[in-house]
């Protein structure tokens, strides 16, 4: 079970300097229902005033919502500032705990401040993430408290009383007292360009609960960003939204208008919106498709959003980046490129769409948990040639992700538009697909499809179904290897038409066919029934097997193999494959096994072993300025490794993981920014080698 931290570390001013020495751990967390990447939590972001008070909360540091605690949850701070920051170690609450720290010590108009935080699951281990927030200097900040009856200054003695008495300039920051509810607000509009180095924020401070919006159910819009009638003249660039609630408005929450780009929302929720107008909750520069190979970046982390019509977020140009989110409502990549969904829980959607819908490239869904979908999982699809976009998406990647329960298919590759291009690249690998209402995976069309070490189960109708049934449509070059399929309604596999279709160590507790298809290759896997293919070598069906001398638990779905498996370990063809269901290198013999496991000498799990001393590291280049290429040499093995960078005080300071360590791998570390000296890299305790950076 692979792991992953986001941390990361950057030096700030008033922050001490320190000779770093590198060593490369190990260390292995995990805990999922399913193999996964699930990470006990993601680099996390936050913003404050330079007037704080002790007391004051900066925001919740959370567990990502897809872990599933084996133990008891705990926060602790790694690396503070100072002492200026305090946790509470049950709920993840970071307040201020030495204001003179912070007060009258920002001298520039925004500083970053990165914490380490640690997150303990007691039953499992910990992981090192960063806290970053953002201060903005006095002269830049606007106080706002709803409860005033009368304006201010905009100081935090002397707050103004609302938003809609201030003329918002680019670069400030509104802060919102906390433990405040905003009632029938009007909609809020903002039309700023500020920059990366100066955003435009609104956030929260003092201390209670995040200041609430509530709508009253009117068709208003809370915020709108940018301008419908003057989209250049009226965008928005950088605006970032901290801690804040938003609750009850008919219609949509927040709006951004085309070119509005670099917008997020850190620790904010949303609640009963959007349903009297019937509109999504957050609508992103949706407007045209003309956008459609634009860079308009969104962002949300730790967002929350309960009870919406159908759609939670309705992204438009892209990229939009969600991470850490729990919802109950359809995420859509409408058009947008390189967007990216990690580590969110979806639950209960409804409508005909899928409960996560993609039309853009590359497009990455990774450690997704969709649960109880009126209609798809997972809709990757098209436009149609009308929008303006071109085919149907290309490379995207679905990882990880655990569907389970959907009214439709949990899977599809749909494509709407016989005169757009067939969807090119695309991965489904690592999958757990559960008690889908019709097919676990379904496809009309696509090219090169890889669909690998998948688990599908009790699906309706077909784990895999693939049938263009149109000439319009084509399905070529599909590769379907190390899946673990049964308790299909009908076949496990159907591939009814087209070509090309390479079916490799899959274990299949049940029917496979291929009527239909042509230039079919079939090769090591278990089946109960396979019905015309073209070429098939070294299957076995599980019929004429005596079961128990085969699978550790044949009758309970381990389909792992026993070494009394005389007709399947080693008796494999060679399909130039390295890895199985679970991440065991492949030959662990003579020859592949037989099925989806690999047979391990010694070994009931099949999981993967760690890397043995006569592993070697080298490194390049060495002296360095900052970005070193770390190369794994007599690496054939597969195991989630902790990379770590420990200062001579013994605090880590850097801690990234490599999913896996391959002959010919290599690894890239930027050290830039870090004190110049002399540092010591290794994987392992005894795997060192020496750095100079200069």
């Amino acid at each position: 079970m692979k792991r992953k931290s986001n941390y990361e570390f950057k030096k700030q001013t008033g922050m001490k300097k320190s000779v770093l020495v590198i060593f490369i751990l190990i260390q292995l967390v995990c805990r999922a229902e399913y193999d996964s990447t699930y990470v006990l939590a993601v680099a996390q972001k936050y913003a404050i005033p330079e007037n704080v008070s002790n007391g004051d909360y900066v925001g919740t540091w959370l567990k990502t919502y897809t872990w599933s605690p084996a133990g008891t949850i705990s926060f602790s701070i790694q690396q503070n500032f100072k002492n200026a920051f305090s946790i509470s170690s049950s709920s993840g609450l970071i307040t201020i705990s030495d204001a003179t720290k912070i007060n009258g010590k920002v001298v520039q108009q925004d500083t970053l401040i990165n914490l380490i935080v640690r997150t303990t699951d007691s039953g499992i281990g910990y992981e090192l993430d960063t806290a970053k927030i953002w201060i903005k200097e006095n002269s830049y900040c606007v106080f706002i408290d709803y409860s005033q009856g009368t304006n201010g200054n905009g100081t935090r003695l002397s707050p103004e009383k609302d938003l809609d008495d201030i003329t918002f300039a680019a670069g400030y920051g509104y802060f919102l007292k906390r433990g405040v509810t905003i009632y029938s607000p009007s909609t809020i509009p903002i039309q700023l360009v500020a920059t990366a180095a100066h955003p435009t924020i609104f956030a929260a401070y003092g201390t209670g609960s995040k200041p609430r919006f509530e709508g009253g159910g009117t068709t208003n819009v809370g915020f709108s960003i940018g301008s419908q009638f003057n989209p250049d003249g009226g965008k928005s660039e950088y605006l970032h939204f901290y801690d804040l609630v938003m609750r009850n408005y008919g219609s949509v929450a927040c709006k951004t208008w085309r070119p509005s780009r670099n917008i997020s929302w850190y620790n904010f929720e949303d609640y009963l919106s959007g349903i009297s107008a019937g509109q999504p909750v957050f609508s992103l520069n949706d407007q045209t498709y003309a956008d459609s190979l634009g860079s308009y970046q969104m962002e949300f982390i730790n967002y929350l959003s309960d009870s919406c019509y159908e759609t939670s977020i309705k992204g438009g140009v892209g990229p939009l980046k969600v991470q850490n989110a729990w919802v109950r409502g359809r995420i859509r990549f409408c058009c947008g490129n390189d967007g990216i969904l990690k580590h969110v829980y979806i639950n209960n959607t409804v409508g005909s769409g899928g409960s996560v819908q993609v039309r853009g490239d590359r497009i990455r869904i990774e450690d997704v948990y969709i649960y109880n979908g009126e209609s798809k999982g997972i809709d990757i699809t098209s436009a149609g040639s009308a929008s303006g976009m071109i085919g149907m998406p290309d490379s995207c990647v679905i990882k990880n992700t655990l569907i389970r329960n959907s009214g439709g298919s949990s899977i599809t590759l749909w494509a709407t538009d016989s005169s757009q291009p067939d969807p090119r690249g695309n991965i489904i690998e690592d999958c757990l697909i559960d008690n889908s209402g019709t097919n676990g995976i379904r496809v009309n069309s696509s090219n090169g499809l890889i669909i690998r070490r998948n688990r599908i189960i009790n699906a309706a109708d077909y784990g895999m179904y693939l049938y263009s049934g149109s000439s319009n449509y084509l399905i070529d070059n599909t590769d379907i290897y190390y899946n673990v399929i049964y308790g299909s309604g009908t076949y496990d596999i159907y591939c009814q038409d087209d070509v090309g279709y390479e079916l490799y160590n899959n274990t299949v507790d049940g029917s496979i066919n291929l009527t239909g298809a042509t230039t079919e290759t079939v090769r090591n896997n278990y089946f109960k029934s396979l019905t015309d293919v073209e070429t098939a070598s070294n299957n076995l069906d599980i019929d004429t097997l005596t079961t128990a001398n085969h699978f550790q638990n044949y009758a309970g779905h381990d389909y792992r193999l026993k070494s009394t498996a005389f007709s399947s370990i080693d008796k494999g063809y060679n399909v130039s494959l390295s890895l199985d269901m679970v991440g065991t290198s492949i030959p662990q013999g003579a020859a592949p096994d037989i099925g989806a496991h690999e047979y391990k000498t010694g070994s009931t799990n099949n999981f993967p072993i760690q890397s043995s001393n006569q592993e070697r590291i080298s490194i390049y280049p060495n002296p360095t300025t900052g970005i070193i290429y770390i190369h794994f040499d007599n690496h054939n093995k597969s195991i989630p490794e902790f990379i770590k960078v420990i200062d001579l005080s013994g605090r880590i300071v850097l801690k990234k993981l490599v999913g896996k360590f391959l002959k010919g791998n290599r690894e890239i570390i930027d050290l830039s920014g870090f004190p110049k000296g002399c540092y010591m890299v290794g994987i392992g305790n005894k795997m060192t080698e020496k750095l100079m950076l200069y």
